[in-house]
């Protein structure tokens, strides 16, 4: 018994010499930690094949529209095809303001899905689209998604003015390169032999057709999609007179979307052209691209740290 005694003695004097020891030696190293070391972890999975898809790089930017004044609507004296709803033809002045460059990408939108758990656009699948359509334009999008996506990208929808001054310019053309007739180098617009009614649609990527960008740079603003802008639709609003900065109606049923696409006669994109639709309207016509006020600032994308889980797809509906 007393060797036992001795023995436990012996360990409790070693271990109160021990104990302050160890405690100094976890405080130098909490002291000596590199707390502002660049090393980064490692990621605990590797990306997906979905989150690889939504770093591909796609064309971006936005064109700066100087303020001042231009022609607005159509005059039927001068373009035949000029509908009620465009008239009259009068004189619009607008702030300047920014635009996108071109309509918004398949890709640009999965940043958007992922990030925010937005539900996916018809004709995506799991992966969900092939690599060659990443830099097509998103279609079947509604006009609250397409107001969604601005709005997270720092941006918002143009109004129907900042639309059709960014297409046409200030001296009334009637198309974004002028006024003569649609070609096959200057639009996606349907012309005799396109593939009407094709099971995907025949799109272009959003960075082609050089040759038949607007006045200020801006591409596509007459085929491939049509597009959302912010404007409730009322056919005698250009008859109300408002000519500096139009906001549009202050409510209404539908939405304004502008200039024609790939499945319609060039009539339909030109730049004066007006049509309207709900806002819960989905069509594979139809994308969308955003815009900023000059003195705006945009806090960049609203990102999250959690990747969302895509919804399933939804079977193919044909839309019109």
């Amino acid at each position: 018994m007393s060797g036992n005694r001795k023995s436990s003695v012996w360990y409790a004097s070693v271990l109160s010499c021990l104990l302050p020891l160890a405690s100094c030696l976890v405080a130098w190293s909490v002291a000596h930690a590199n707390h502002e070391s660049s090393a980064q972890p490692p990621l605990w999975t590797p990306l997906d094949e979905v989150e690889q898809m939504a770093m591909i790089e796609v064309p971006g930017g936005m064109v700066t529209v100087p303020a001042g004044e231009f022609l607005m609507g159509s005059d039927p004296r001068k373009d035949p095809a000029a509908g009620p709803q465009e008239q009259p033809l009068h004189r619009v002045t607008l702030d300047a303001f920014e635009i996108d460059r071109y309509e918004v990408s398949n890709v640009e939108y999965l940043r958007f899905a992922l990030s925010t758990g937005a539900s996916w656009p018809q004709f995506w699948r799991a992966k969900p689209f092939p690599d060659k359509m990443a830099t097509h334009p998103v279609i079947n999008v509604s006009w609250q998604e397409a107001d969604a996506y601005c709005r997270w990208a720092g941006k918002r929808l143009p109004t129907e003015a900042e639309w059709e001054k960014a297409a046409r310019g200030s001296d009334g053309r009637m198309f974004p390169w002028g006024d003569e007739p649609a070609g096959w180098i200057k639009s996606n617009i349907a012309h005799p032999g396109s593939k009407r009614g094709a099971k995907y649609p025949p799109l272009a990527n959003i960075n082609r057709y050089d040759k038949g960008v607007s006045p200020y740079g801006v591409y596509q603003l007459a085929g491939n999609v049509s597009e959302w802008v912010s404007d409730w639709f009322d056919p005698e609003y250009y008859r109300l007179g408002v000519n500096e900065n139009p906001q549009g109606p202050k409510t209404g049923e539908l939405k304004v979307f502008r200039g024609g696409s790939w499945n319609e006669d060039p009539e339909v994109a030109r730049s004066a052209g007006r049509n309207g639709g709900e806002p819960t309207r989905k069509s594979y016509l139809t994308g969308f691209r955003c815009a900023k006020s000059s003195q705006q600032e945009s806090a960049g994308p609203v990102l999250t740290t959690e990747v969302v889980v895509p919804p399933p797809p939804v079977p193919h509906r044909p839309h019109k």
